[in-house]
């Protein structure tokens, strides 16, 4: 592309002339445009343009279309009482009508709420005590724990049910006289109210809801795509909305002026294969666990030419894993470093980067390594956790100040409880989670280097360590493992092939096998249910 043309479809001018004509177009200043008055400013300069593709269905929406139903629902949502920063849950798969509420929701000033369509009644019933929602948006499928949780903790609001005629998003437009004519996005103090409330802590324990301002969620957009300065055609959603992945690249479709291709049925290997060979998306995010089972199918089935750009995130990569994935793919893999709060990534991460590290400090945000009594640590080579301050990120838990004054510090550090060093170069490198490590005999082990270690055994595919509580120890590591095509294991070889490679430290543990490691849904190994699993089983001790 030429400068004038990559000038055009750099995210900062974009938003810029789409912030400029939204002014324009309501007769406001530019101070008290938001998110919500880009996204649909640029839905209406190219109504023709495809919104979004259902894959399973082969449906396409226009921007025009998609445009006319968010406004429609956002004005019935003011007519029916609605405040900007009133909650709003949106539960499901990735079908056509999905992005109505959320864009509706960035339009008018509401705070989204993404939740797995899959969550149990119990949960669902705890969760509402934090987010007091005035609106779900949901299945038929989840309209009864729905229901019950509002029961439950009795508080009243609207049930919006996706393929039920009789309450769906049409029927609820209806009742209250929605219309897309001279609509209005809010104006609201958008430092202030939620955009998003994200669920965070999923795989290791219960859930705390993260708060995402509107401006706070500009600036991380901006900064996830200010790195790829190109035209975006299209953007591939393989994740539900509760997952950063989709959340982000569903605002990022209007505001980098791509088409959404998603699927309303689940993805296996193969499907996708389908979808990228049809649809030849530019740009999506893989977890290395999702990689790993696409790759099985698709080294020889599918032609990844089209990627520019993929983001590989949730968890570490292994070397060989990526190695493996470059080979039949040009594009440009960002690892990223990244979790529920931090919204963004906060490394500058390039090809220069050495393998294992997550790239240098970006400029905007502050850093440091802090030891346990929050000392800042000097000098490079030296184990401590990540604090970072900066304005594109979470502002605290919804209705918890408690876990929130343990996460951020009075004057704005935010601490990540991840474990880093860095080099001389000033290259950082992540350790461990600070609360997965294990206290064994007064050691502090970590999970991730002995899972590493523990998948260097050829008859081991894939392996979990958790900790269970023992008294002469403190913590015992306990590995789930899983067989490489159901191979016998010697689990004595193993135990050798740890201490080996754990010198200096008494190691203990157990052993038990699984068939398959459970993850979430979007494909990180789900530790606290393997934690579950560990306690039933029988082990095998070392």
């Amino acid at each position: 592309m030429t400068a004038d043309a990559l000038a055009k479809t750099r995210i900062t001018n974009r938003v810029a002339r789409l912030k400029k004509s939204a002014a324009a177009r309501y007769n406001i200043d530019e101070k008290e445009v938001h998110i919500g008055h880009i996204a649909l400013e640029s839905m209406l300069l190219d109504p023709d343009m495809i919104s979004q593709i259902d894959f399973t269905t082969g449906q396409e929406e226009t921007n025009r279309s998609v445009a006319q139903r968010s406004s429609r629902l956002a004005s019935a949502m003011v007519n029916a009482g609605l405040k900007p920063g009133d909650p709003a849950i949106v539960m499901g798969n990735n079908h056509m009508d999905l992005c109505i509420p959320y864009f509706a929701c960035h339009f008018g000033g509401y705070p989204m709420c993404a939740i797995d369509p899959s969550i149990g009644k119990n949960d669902l019933v705890r969760l509402f005590p934090y987010i007091f929602p005035k609106i779900v948006f949901c299945l038929k499928s989840c309209e009864e724990k729905v229901r019950e949780a509002f029961k439950v903790n009795n508080l009243e609001g609207f049930i919006v049910v996706f393929d039920d005629k009789k309450t769906d998003l049409e029927a609820f437009v209806q009742e209250h006289n929605g219309t897309e004519v001279d609509y209005r996005p809010a104006t609201f103090d958008h430092s202030k109210i939620a955009a998003w409330l994200m669920l965070t802590s999923g795989t290791t324990g219960l859930p705390k809801v993260a708060i995402i301002p509107f401006d706070t969620l500009l600036h991380g957009i901006i900064s996830w795509w200010e790195p790829f300065p190109e035209k975006v055609e299209s953007i591939l959603a393989m994740a539900t909305l509760q997952w950063m992945s989709s959340l982000l690249y569903f605002i990022s479709g209007p505001l980098k002026g791509s088409t959404r291709i998603q699927a309303s049925e689940p993805l296996s290997p193969m499907k996708l294969v389908q979808i990228i060979n049809k649809y030849r998306p530019v740009t999506t995010a893989f977890t290395p666990y999702l990689l790993g089972h696409f790759l099985n199918v698709a080294e020889k089935n599918c032609d990844l030419s089209c990627f520019k750009y993929i983001v590989i995130a949730g968890s570490a990569i292994e070397k060989p894993l990526l190695d493996r994935f470059k080979k039949v793919c040009d594009a440009f893999m960002y690892l990223v470093y990244g979790m529920t709060e931090l919204l963004v990534p906060t490394f500058d991460y390039n090809d220069d980067t050495p393998f294992g590290s997550t790239g240098k400090p970006q400029s905007q945000y502050e850093f440091k390594l802090v030891d346990d009594n929050a000392k800042t640590l000097e000098g490079s080579y030296k184990t401590g956790e990540l604090w970072i301050k900066g304005n594109a990120f979470f502002k605290g838990y919804l209705n918890n100040a408690e876990e929130t004054k343990t996460m951020l510090t009075d004057d704005g550090w935010f601490k990540t409880g991840d474990m880093f060093y860095k080099d001389d170069q000033d290259y950082y490198y992540f350790v461990e989670r600070k609360r997965l490590l294990i206290k064994h005999y007064g050691f502090l082990l970590s999970p991730l280097q002995m899972e590493e270690i523990v998948k260097r055994h050829p008859s081991i595919v894939d392996a979990c360590a958790v900790s269970l509580p023992q008294l002469d120890c403190t913590e015992l590591p306990v590995f789930a493992l899983q067989r490489r095509n159901g191979d016998k294991v010697d689990t004595q070889e193993v135990a050798e092939l740890l201490r080996k490679n754990m010198e200096g430290k008494r190691l203990n543990g157990g052993f038990f096998f699984v068939d398959s490691l459970p993850v979430t849904p979007s494909g990180k190994i789900h530790r606290a249910k393997v934690k579950e699993m560990a306690q039933a089983a029988q082990k095998i001790l070392f």
